[in-house]
């Protein structure tokens, strides 16, 4: 077996760890962001508004396969690093196949079911009478690709906990690279419009899953997966959907706070939705790289919790936290300075410039709080509190960013709605770091009661044996 991961996750020097696993995220997402720039770039050069609109419009649906797919990429990811750690091989192996299981079925019901209700689904996202036939037909493309779209989210995911950050990131970056090449060969070069978008979508995520299962059968994982170590034992079942569901609910609050954000923009005019579109692309760079680090330190935690090593793992989490506040303050300052050039590159028109730039500006303010955030609620998953992990899921959007966008909103109009994002990160990091210290106190205090416990068992042994 490859120890090095195993040793990279218990004996590496912390900072050199966290680096060695969050760097190749990070990288990864950073080319998920320029393929959802240049995906954008190449359905506009048609000159077609209608089969724009529907490109975002449908983004609701890849969103919720994704979320869905987290459940696994989630859950399955937190159990198997804790198994590691508590070196209980076959379960972690048992876990890897389940959940490649689990998450095929997941996809296949997603299938069906959106090519079912495909109609319906294409209304309620806001398709109208020109929008229509365009939505119905990149939905229904991306629906019969559920399979490889999920999957190959998860397997990423699972790569990661047990340390392959590289492998991860070559299928991501395998992915992304073949949809960028495929886009304009079916979008122009077979003159198929939308529907040859959504197909260069769905080919690009098969290809990253082919590399993943190469990946696993030529024995380049610690975790095996194998038909056989495919599971129905209540534990691992339970230990995917308890931890991984609240990642689902976190991400499709996000989506209807978005949504909800959009439609109180529109009262202050179309000009401050497209500037508010581009300052939230813009964001999405500090964003990706915090969930990148967030990634990286998810299995490093996941394994020391399992081997009971706290003191690494609390070593684990403050540095993560340093490093991404430290990032978070540094891109504060770039985007506060270039604010305006870095709209200026996705729009040349000046009203949305000027409104983007004054969003940018304000929305920067989450940067420092979001990183640590993110490690925090992370650590949590990967010790495996569910009750804690659904919590701090609903918190943000649910408890602090939804109510205070209606509330700021009404109190200080279009400031308040700018603002209200950076309020909630600060209070909603406070929260997650009072709930992350209050746990592992009570995980070290746990531990030290079974060592006393153990001790006076062994010594009541010892005793009788004497007698």
């Amino acid at each position: 077996m490859n120890t090095k991961r195993i040793e990279l996750l218990s004996k590496e020097p912390v900072t050199k760890a966290i680096l060695t696993m969050s760097i190749p995220v990070v990288m990864g997402m950073m080319i998920q962001v320029l393929y959802n720039l240049v995906d954008t770039f190449f359905i506009g050069i048609l000159g077609d508004p209608n089969q724009l609109a529907a490109v975002n419009i449908t983004t609701p649906i890849f969103m919720l396969m994704m979320a869905i797919a987290g459940i696994v990429g989630t859950g399955a990811s937190s159990y198997i690093s804790r198994c590691l750690g508590e070196k209980d091989y076959e379960k972690a192996n048992k876990t890897l196949s389940t959940g490649i299981a689990i998450c095929i079925g997941l996809g296949i019901i997603v299938m069906i079911v959106g090519s079912i209700y495909i109609t319906s689904i294409a209304k309620s996202l806001g398709a109208s009478e020109a929008t229509f036939p365009f939505v119905l037909a990149y939905s229904m493309i991306l629906f019969l690709g559920a399979i490889p779209i999920m999957c190959n989210f998860a397997i990423g995911q699972l790569l990661r906990s047990e340390g392959a950050a590289m492998g991860a990131m070559m299928g991501m970056l395998i992915g992304t690279v073949g949809n960028i090449i495929l886009d304009p060969i079916f979008i122009f070069g077979f003159d198929m419009g939308i529907q040859g978008a959504a197909i260069a979508t769905v080919l690009g995520n098969a290809m990253g899953l082919v590399y993943y299962i190469y990946y696993i059968a030529s024995g380049k994982t610690f975790v095996k997966f194998k038909i056989k170590s495919i599971s129905l034992d209540q534990q691992i079942w339970n230990q995917i959907f308890v931890i991984g569901t609240p990642a689902t609910i976190s991400q499709i609050l996000m989506g209807a706070a978005m949504v909800l954000c959009n439609n109180l923009a529109v009262q202050y005019g179309d000009v401050v939705v497209a500037g508010m579109g581009v300052a939230a692309k813009i964001m999405t760079i500090g964003t990706f790289v915090f969930m990148g680090f967030a990634a990286g330190c998810q299995p490093i935690v996941g394994y020391n919790y399992g081997a009971k090593n706290f003191p690494r793992m609390k070593e684990v989490i403050i540095k993560g936290m340093l490093m991404t506040s430290g990032i978070g303050i540094v891109l504060t300052i770039l985007f506060g300075i270039f604010a305006r050039n870095l709209i200026s590159i996705f729009t040349p028109l000046n009203d949305v410039v000027l409104q983007g730039t004054t969003i940018l500006s304000a929305l920067i303010w989450s940067l420092p709080f979001l990183g640590a955030q993110m490690i925090a609620n992370t650590t949590v998953q990967s010790m495996g509190k569910a009750g804690a992990s659904l919590f701090l899921s609903i918190t943000r959007q649910g408890v602090f960013y939804i109510p205070l966008l209606l509330t700021l909103n009404h109190l200080f109009e279009f400031k308040g709605l700018i603002y209200a994002q950076p309020v909630s990160d600060i209070m909603t990091l406070t929260l997650s770091i009072t709930v992350l210290t209050i746990i592992i106190k009570n995980s070290i205090t746990q531990m030290n009661r079974d060592t006393v416990l153990n001790m006076e068992n062994q010594s009541s042994i010892l005793s009788t044996d004497t007698i």
